[in-house]
C-alpha cells in the first residue's frame, strides 16, 4: 500500500527531529539476526528455555519469549501480543516453539537442532534510516524513520513486525524472563514493489510503552528492537540491535537545548499519530475469491470508517485488464464487489492494483495477489 503525497506532518516532524538525532539516534542494523526462536512460555519444560537461552547468550539464536500464560499465572507480564502471534501461527497453549515461524511438533533436543540447521533467511527489504529514542520531562518514544524498499516484489502478506525486547525482564512477583517480548507493532504502510520505495515513521508512543510495562526514561539500556519480516507467520528476514542511548555524547549544554525541544517533538509526534491511526481506520480493505485462471475476478472491496470510490484498476504485466477506468462509489463499512477480467498472463501470478480515492485522506494505490483455487484449496 502507497500514499500518494507524502504527508506534511511528516516532513515537519523530520525537520524538528533533526537537532535531537545526533544525541539519541543510531543507524538501523543491516547484518541479518540468528535463526529467531520463538519460546512460547506454559507449565514446564524449563530445561528446554535454559537451553535455549544458552544458545541466545551465544549468538547461535535470536530468542523471543512470549508469555502466553500470564493472564493465568497472575503475572502483570503482557501477554495481548503473544496470544496474537500465537494465533498466527496456530498455537493455542505452551510450551511450543518456533523456529523461523514455523511451529515444532515437540520440544526435543534432534527437533530444535534440526529445524536450526535448516533455518534460512533470504534479503526481501532494504531498511535504510534510524532507529531514535526521544525523551522529555520524564516520557520517551522510540521512532524508526526512513526509507524501505522491496528486492523483490512482495504481496500485500508480507507485514514488518516492530518488536521490543527486555533482556532480563521481572513481575510484579518476582519472576523473570529473559528476552521477553513486551511489544509487537505491525507495519503495512509501505510499497510492495521491486525498486519503490517508501518514506516511512513508525512509532512506539509514551503511553503505548507505559502500557507493555516499557520504561525506557529511565534506563534504555536491556533493551533490544527488531525489524520481523513476515509472510503467512513465517519470518523472512530479520534485524535486531540495541536502542540507543539517549544521553550518550550529550554534553550539559547540549542537553539544555535539545531537551526543550523534544517537548515540541512529542507534541508533534502526537498529533501525526493520531492522524495516521485515523487514516488506518478509514481506508479500504480489499480481498478477492479464489479465481480459476480463466474468465472474471471477483474483488472485494470493504470501506473504512470514510466513504471510498475505485477509479481505476489495473494488472501488473504480463496480465492486462479491460476497461480499468471506473468510478464505484462505497460508502463507509459498506461492500462492493468489483469483476474484471484479466487477459495474456497465462500461469503467471496474477496482481491487481486498485486506484481508490478516500474521502478526506486523499489518493491511494493498494495491491492485491490474486490467489488460484487450486493453490486454496491445498492450503484448506
Amino acid at each position: 500500500m502507497k500514499r500518494l503525497p507524502l504527508p506534511l506532518a511528516l516532513l515537519l516532524l523530520g525537520v524538528l527531529l533533526a537537532p535531537v538525532a545526533a544525541a539519541s539516534e543510531a543507524p538501523l542494523a543491516e547484518e541479518l539476526d540468528a535463526p529467531v526462536v520463538e519460546w512460547f512460555h506454559g507449565e514446564g519444560e524449563d530445561a528446554v528455555l535454559e537451553a535455549l537461552e544458552r544458545r541466545a547468550s551465544a549468538g547461535e539464536v535470536r530468542l523471543l519469549h512470549w508469555r502466553l500464560d500470564a493472564d493465568q499465572t497472575g503475572s502483570d507480564f503482557p501477554n495481548d501480543d503473544a496470544r496474537l502471534r500465537a494465533d498466527a501461527l496456530g498455537i493455542a497453549e505452551g510450551p511450543a516453539v518456533a523456529v523461523n515461524g514455523q511451529v515444532l511438533p515437540d520440544l526435543q533436543d534432534d527437533t530444535i537442532e534440526s529445524a536450526l540447521s535448516e533455518a534460512s533467511y533470504r534479503r526481501l527489504i532494504a531498511f535504510d534510516g534510524t532507529l531514535s529514542l526521544v525523551e522529555a520531562e520524564g516520557e520517551a518514544a522510540i521512532l524508526i524513520r526512513g526509507t524501505v524498499e522491496p528486492l523483490e516484489n512482495l504481496s500485500e502478506h508480507v507485514i514488518v513486525l516492530v518488536t521490543l525486547t527486555e533482556d532480563g525482564a521481572v513481575d510484579a512477583n518476582g519472576r523473570s524472563a529473559t528476552h521477553l517480548v513486551r511489544d509487537m507493532r505491525p507495519e503495512v504502510a509501505f510499497a510492495r514493489d521491486v525498486g519503490n520505495s517508501s518514506d516511512v515513521l513508525w512509532t512506539m508512543t509514551p503511553d503505548h510503552l507505559e502500557a507493555a510495562g516499557v520504561d525506557v526514561s529511565t534506563q534504555s539500556l536491556g533493551y533490544h528492537l527488531s525489524l520481523i519480516v513476515v509472510e503467512h507467520g513465517v519470518v523472512l528476514q530479520t534485524h535486531t540491535q540495541p536502542l540507543p542511548n539517549p544521553t550518550s555524547g550529550m554534553d550539559r549544554s547540549t542537553a539544555l537545548t535539545v531537551l526543550p525541544l523534544m517537548g515540541v517533538v512529542l507534541v508533534v509526534l502526537g498529533l501525526v499519530l493520531r492522524g495516521e491511526m485515523k487514516t488506518d481506520e478509514a481506508l479500504p480493505s480489499i480481498g478477492a475469491v479464489p479465481w480459476t485462471g480463466e474468465g472474471k475476478v471477483r474483488v472485494i472491496v470493504q470501506a473504512g470508517t470514510a466513504p471510498c470510490t475505485v477509479t481505476g484498476v489495473e494488472a501488473e504485466p504480463p496480465w492486462k485488464v479491460a476497461g480499468r477506468s471506473m468510478h464505484r462509489e462505497i460508502e463507509a463499512g459498506q461492500v462492493d464487489v468489483i469483476e474484471v477480467r484479466p487477459s495474456r498472463g497465462k500461469e503467471e501470478p496474477l496482481r491487481l492494483r486498485l486506484s481508490i480515492e478516500v474521502e478526506e485522506h486523499g489518493g491511494w494505490v493498494q495491491t492485491l495477489d490474486v490467489e488460484r483455487e487450486d493453490v486454496a484449496s491445498k492450503r484448506s
